[in-house]
């Protein structure tokens, strides 16, 4: 899992919260993670709404206490910084599209409101991009699956354009086992199935074995052993 960035500490994945709020509302409940990392199939499944976009006009909302962190969160963490932020949807994926207005709202145990600590990935997808985000609906807001423990979205190298809604999640999976896509350079190929998961739960194993047997069928070493790997370690099917 050395792929997944999160710019928080890993402690703070499983953590009991209870909240003393210095703001002008109620603040929800800070969620985390069940286990100490949730992968993009576990955001994708838990997911009420997996959708195209992106987010402007990010601003801090609040904070709130932690009265006493359970392990493994650090006891120097005290506090929730709470954000804000106006998500453009342009297209679902899972689900369907947010009403228009609903803003996505995330809380981090660093304050800034720094969403790239939250991306898929060792860095932004290079231009043309798409981000995909995993959301849960909460109240008035757009909420992240969990706030600690797992990643908000994840950048493809890629337009998402005209894409029909019934091949969206297809699409997505296939992006996802794209090492291009996922804007890997060679000197990390052997990273390339890291979001494999989710493709199988999405495509299902006959299409995942046609498809990593392209891959593998690619003249790149590192990929060839990645896809053989995982066919005949997790599939039962031969490389060829």
């Amino acid at each position: 899992m050395n792929y997944i960035q999160f710019g928080f500490a890993f402690g703070a994945a499983l953590a009991a919260i209870a909240p003393c709020c210095r703001s002008q509302e109620a603040l929800p409940e800070w969620k985390v993670a069940p286990s100490p990392l949730i992968g993009i199939e576990g955001q994708w499944r838990r997911a009420d709404d997996v959708i195209v976009g992106d987010v402007s006009n990010v601003v801090a909302k609040g904070t709130q206490e932690i009265a006493s962190p359970p392990w493994p969160v650090s006891p120097n963490v005290r506090e929730i910084y709470w954000c804000e932020a106006d998500l453009r949807a342009d297209a679902a994926v899972k689900g369907s599209l947010p009403p228009a207005g609903k803003k996505l709202l995330w809380g981090e145990i660093r304050p800034g409101c720094n969403l790239e600590s939250f991306r898929y990935g060792y860095r932004e997808a290079s231009p043309p991009s798409t981000r995909v985000w995993f959301l849960r609906r909460e109240g008035e807001y757009l909420r992240p699956v969990v706030d600690g423990g797992g990643a908000y979205f994840i950048a493809f190298h890629w337009k998402w354009a005209d894409v029909p809604k019934a091949d969206a999640p297809r699409v997505f999976a296939l992006l996802a086992l794209d090492p291009a896509a996922i804007d890997l350079g060679p000197e990390r190929y052997y990273l390339a199935l890291t979001s494999v998961e989710v493709a199988r739960s999405i495509l299902g194993d006959r299409e995942l074995a046609v498809q990593l047997k392209a891959l593998a069928a690619r003249p790149i070493a590192e990929l060839h052993k990645q896809a053989c790997g995982y066919l005949e370690a997790e599939l039962g099917e031969p490389c060829k």
